[in-house]
């Protein structure tokens, strides 16, 4: 393949999700990308919630190193968790900067965003079979915060069968570690309220969320299932296949 991206995998889907790593893989190779995944370590952002910036300095510096490595002959590093891109591409910056670093956050997109930029230069392969669902969607306050509000949506159009019949804005409450803590939990559920209704009187069969961390917490209070975009891309291109080779 002569086109390739970088995959900055993230500690949820390298542990937790790892089906929306391997629908980002397959997504990449039905556009005709080769996947490079070099050595990482956790983005540092958890770390950095937690006022431990020597350890958010270690890996980040060793991941910007790794990423550029990997991607200064010119390729796109990709992510598929938005903390994860938004330290990669902003914060870390502000606080480790580096010639590395410089580069790479000029060269790092969302997933969602990555696709709906080749879908806008014609260049992504739309050969989608139907994926019959209705649909919650919940924007991460980590996309938000970039401007990435409008690219999901728009990549949630194209697969054919698939119902927004709700989306949603606001925090789920869990925050990164904040939620987690004992301490927090009881104000984390009362501003998770509000997403937890919005989901359950949409109708939905699922919520689509590309954050391991909102799915979790709005799992906990809906029951619906999870779903990141990148698997329900994934799902259209293998139903095409399967009714072509009916």
């Amino acid at each position: 393949m002569d086109n390739k991206v970088v995959y900055y995998t993230g500690c949820w889907a390298n542990y937790y999700g790892p089906e929306i790593g391997k629908a980002f893989v397959e997504v990449m190779r039905q556009n005709g990308f080769e996947v490079l995944v070099p050595e990482q370590k956790c983005c540092g952002m958890p770390m950095m919630a937690n006022a431990n910036l020597k350890g958010a300095e270690k890996n980040f510096q060793f991941i910007m190193k790794s990423l550029y490595a990997a991607s200064s002959p010119g390729y796109d590093v990709i992510t598929t968790c938005p903390s994860c891109n938004m330290m990669l591409r902003k914060e870390g910056r502000k606080f480790f900067d580096s010639e590395e670093a410089k580069y790479v956050s000029e060269h790092i997109f969302d997933a969602d965003e990555y696709v709906v930029r080749l879908y806008r230069e014609k260049r992504l392969n739309t050969n989608f079979g139907e994926v019959p669902l209705k649909v919650f969607y919940h924007n991460p306050c980590h996309l938000k915060v970039q401007g990435l509000t409008k690219e999901p949506l728009e990549l949630l159009k194209l697969i054919p069968g698939i119902e927004v019949v709700g989306t949603n804005y606001n925090c789920c409450g869990l925050s990164g570690s904040y939620g987690m803590k004992k301490q927090n939990y009881k104000r984390s559920v009362e501003i998770a309220q509000k997403v937890w209704e919005e989901a359950k009187n949409s109708g939905a069969e699922a919520v689509v969320t590309e954050c391991g961390g909102c799915g979790l917490r709005i799992k906990e209070g809906t029951g619906l299932k999870i779903l990141h975009p990148m698997v329900l891309l994934n799902q259209a291109y293998k139903a095409y296949k399967a009714r072509k080779a009916a």
